[in-house]
């Protein structure tokens, strides 16, 4: 084992060598080519700048020659000569441009000038289609100075950048319209000299001009003619000032890595010697770790590590697999008797005793103080596993002999075997240890197998459990609304948001059944979001109505829960003072000052807080002092004495007293009875709540409901007036 170990060593210092030396001529290489990059990234700047700056200089010109009432007149009444000695020596005798022409407003070629010689009269590249892109051109330009347009154009004398303007008279721009203004077009050819200039002004020495669409010409800038098509690129040699730099740091680099390839070559060899001096002790350090030093067996981190392996995993899978837990009764009198230097003594001969008994390929283990493990797999695991564990409970039927004394143990042992795929290696040992507790439970003198009727209610709850994960993908989940009444006109005033499971697998399911589970699981936490959501958006259609939100003590605890209240609110445009959050004492008991931090900040969102079930709980009115709470709810209990138990009527009361002194209105939940109703009435009560008012309804219920009732939302026209005996009930509380 020592030399993979080694091995391993090695290889990870050498590839941490390699890594090193490549990431360091990666990154030389990388800089340069990045220097590189950048270099041709600024060239190419450059030489657009200058491209632009050739097509301001051509705009110039046209505009100069252009935006000139003299020659607008001399147009105007054909006077050649005065165009030729004023325009045209522009072209001919200056040489500010290779070519020149004057277009009349209906697209006729009235005067041309060109040079050299040898290039094409303006005659020859006048065509009609040209003239036609030309006047489509300057067709949206404003008859303004500086308003020349540019394009380019393929002659026979090469590439024609040019522009074009219109003739205007300076004085009469109020008179004339553009469509009835000669066109003047202007420009010169992109020789390979004037070329050669502008890139030298930019330190480059080969800018030059690539006819036609050539493959090697991508990604340097392209020229497109009038007619949008790409006749050429701007084409030159892009800079390496990488490479330069990187041949002057070329030597230098390698000598460092020299260096470096040397003193991590001596130090793979001292690593190397070192992990084989150590390779021993590892190993004894690794088979200490997993083994129980008073018995030599495996314990229980090595028997963990076998049950969580691959191997173990396939067997449970294949039905292959089975655990046995034993629990020796018994060793509390030995170490009572003799010391715990005698129980170890015991431990030891238990367990050499019941190694004897156990097939050659099963895994024995200690697992605790006086609890042993054993995992059998392989074919005939399911066959053997219950004779395995019936002679380990007879094992014990003679008494071990120590320090002199005879002492008689006995052993409570379950098993489990896997019978099908579903059942995983963790749920095989849950099994088996759930049938050890019931055989010493049940003081059973053989071996108790796994069977379901050992879960009770526990299996029922974990399907539950399991169930719930996809309940809300499955659309299994809604919400209903109980309305809230103002007792004293019993207009509508609030609903409460209750949540309703219509589970595929289990029918409907009652929320005192699935709502502990949930928050067993942590599946509360998404349903709170999806009732939270659903009252959002069904609160649209009710505007003035408040909506209470029941709020488990484990949505409270989750460090995000106000957070997401604040984001779903803000999502659906939605202000947070529409909304009670009902909390019951869990929390508030199990950790007040967590509490108290939380609703202070459930509070400054702007959320109302309500105290539920009040009464029922140890210490509801120092809640009350100590919480931020704006509603109190009476408890149901108490309502259903309400009007038979005298004690009952002065014990709402005096919560609606308490409610009245500390400025928190009061709701009374659970009527049931108009008598109930009554009472409270004259109680004076601010808020009820029940099914003698209205069921809970669906969203579409409550909409109808309240557009029925009308802006008053009165349930009800009116009460009968009370009972005397319900009157004399109030008043002999009262007095």
């Amino acid at each position: 084992m020592s030399h993979p170990i080694a091995g391993r060593i090695t290889f990870n210092l050498v590839a941490g060598i390699v890594v090193t030396i490549v990431t360091v001529i990666s990154g030389v290489a990388w800089m340069a080519y990045r220097q590189n990059d950048q270099a041709a990234q600024q060239t190419r700047t450059m030489v657009m700048g200058g491209v632009d700056a050739m097509h301001t200089r051509v705009q110039g010109l046209a505009n100069d020659y252009s935006w000139w009432e003299e020659a607008y007149e001399a147009y105007g009444r054909g006077d050649r000569d005065w165009i030729d000695a004023n325009i045209g020596t522009g072209i001919v005798d200056t040489l500010i441009a290779d070519f020149l022409a004057i277009l009349s407003p209906q697209g006729e070629l009235k005067y041309g000038w060109w040079t050299p010689e040898g290039a094409p009269s303006p005659q020859s590249v006048m065509t009609p289609e040209l003239i036609a892109r030309i006047q489509e051109l300057i067709r949206t330009a404003p008859i303004e100075n500086n308003a020349a347009r540019s394009a380019y154009i393929e002659t026979p004398a090469g590439t024609l950048l040019f522009a074009v303007s219109r003739i205007a008279p300076v004085s009469k721009l109020d008179t004339v319209k553009p469509e009835d203004l000669p066109v003047l077009v202007m420009g010169f050819y992109l020789s390979t000299q004037r070329l050669s200039e502008l890139g030298r002004s930019f330190l480059i020495n080969d800018l030059r001009l690539q006819p036609g669409d050539a493959e090697s010409a991508k990604g340097f800038p392209e020229i497109r003619d009038i007619y949008g098509k790409v006749i050429g690129h701007f084409v030159w040699t892009p800079p390496t000032p990488g490479f330069a730099v990187l041949r002057n740091v070329v030597a230098p680099i390698a000598g460092g890595l020299l260096v470096f390839c040397l003193i991590a070559m001596w130090t793979v060899l001292r690593a190397r010697r070192l992990a084989l001096s150590q390779a021993l002790s590892e190993r004894q350090a690794v088979t200490a770790a997993r083994t129980d030093s008073l018995t030599g067996l495996t314990n229980r981190y090595g028997f963990n590590e076998l049950s969580d392996s691959d191997q173990f995993g396939d067997a449970c899978a294949n039905g292959e697999a089975a655990i046995i837990y034993l629990d020796v009764n018994g060793f509390k009198a030995v170490n009572d008797s003799i010391g715990h230097q005698g129980g170890d003594e015991l431990v030891g001969l238990l367990a050499e005793r019941l190694s004897m008994i156990l097939p050659p390929d099963a895994r024995f283990a200690r697992v605790g103080g006086d609890e042993f493990a054993v995992a059998l797999t392989g074919k005939t695991a399911q066959a053997t596993v219950a004779g395995v564990a019936s002679a380990m409970v007879h094992s014990l039927d003679q008494p071990f002999g120590v320090a002199g004394f005879q002492f008689q143990v006995t052993a409570a042992v379950g098993y489990a075997v896997a019978d099908g795929k579903d059942v995983t290696p963790s749920e095989l040992m849950r099994r088996a240890d759930l049938a050890m507790y019931q055989a010493k439970n049940a003081a059973e003198r053989d071996a108790v197998p796994y069977h379901s009727g050992l879960e009770t209610g526990a299996l029922h709850r974990k399907r539950l459990g399991i169930a719930l994960r996809g309940a809300i993908e499955a659309d299994e989940f809604s919400v209903v609304y109980q309305p809230i009444v103002r007792a004293s006109d019993l207009a509508v005033v609030s609903v409460e948001a209750l949540v309703r499971w219509d589970s595929k697998e289990f029918g409907r399911v009652s929320p005192a059944e699935f709502i502990p589970v949930a928050e067993e699981t942590g599946a509360i936490h998404e349903i709170g979001k999806f009732v939270f959501q659903r009252a959002c958006r069904d609160m649209v259609e009710w505007p003035g109505l408040k909506i209470s939100i029941n709020v488990s003590p484990a949505q409270l605890r989750d460090p995000s829960f106000a957070n997401d209240l604040g984001a779903i609110a803000r999502r659906h445009d939605v202000v947070p003072n529409r909304f009670k959050l009902e909390l019951t004492e869990g929390l508030l008991v199990r950790n007040p000052t967590i509490a108290k931090r939380k609703l202070a900040r459930l509070k400054s969102m702007g959320f109302g807080l309500s105290l539920d079930d009040f009464g029922t709980g140890f210490s509801s009115i120092g809640y009350l002092r100590q919480f931020p709470f704006d509603w109190l709810k009476i408890d149901k209990s108490f309502i259903a004495e309400l009007g038979t138990n005298p004690t009952a009527n002065a014990l709402i009361q005096s919560m609606i007293a308490l409610g009245d002194a500390m400025d928190i209105a009061v709701v009374a939940e659970g009527i049931e009875t108009v008598e109930q109703l009554q009472l409270l009435r004259l109680l004076q009560c601010e808020f009820v709540q029940g099914f003698h008012l209205s069921k809970p309804l669906a969203a579409a219920e409550v909409t109808a409901l309240l557009a029925g009732l009308g802006e008053s939302r009165r349930l009800f026209p009116d009460l009968p007036p009370p009972k005397a005996e319900l009157e004399r009930q109030i008043n002999l509380v009262q007095s």
